[in-house]
């Protein structure tokens, strides 16, 4: 084995290879490569902007969202939806509470 090292070509010809010499600017060089790779492809203050402007949207359109009709008040214009589900539900079997029904909740009592 030790015989196949010695008369192998690669090792010929890395010993007739010159001496390799490093530029005083690499470092320099090889910062500026890696600066002008991590540039991100839109500017750092549009992307701000883009952020601010969607979650403006976001909150605009959950506040809008919010103005709607409310389920609650759907449920005290509906009387037989209430009935319905006082009687499903077995309120009237766990409260001792006379004329009790989910419409007063939604009223605020």
């Amino acid at each position: 084995m030790k015989d196949d090292w010695e008369n192998d070509r690669l090792w010929n010809l890395l010993g007739e290879a010159g001496k390799v010499s490093v530029s005083p600017y690499f470092s320099r060089r090889v910062r500026t490569a890696v600066r002008n790779v991590q540039r991100p492809a839109l500017p750092p203050i549009l992307i701000r902007w883009l952020a601010a402007g969607s979650l403006a949207l976001l909150t605009a359109g959950f506040f809008w969202n919010l103005q709607g009709t409310s389920p609650a008040g759907d449920l005290v214009e509906n009387a037989e939806f209430t009935r319905t589900f006082d009687k499903v539900a077995g309120i009237d079997s766990l409260v001792a509470v006379g004329d009790f029904s989910i419409s007063d909740y939604s009223r605020g009592l």
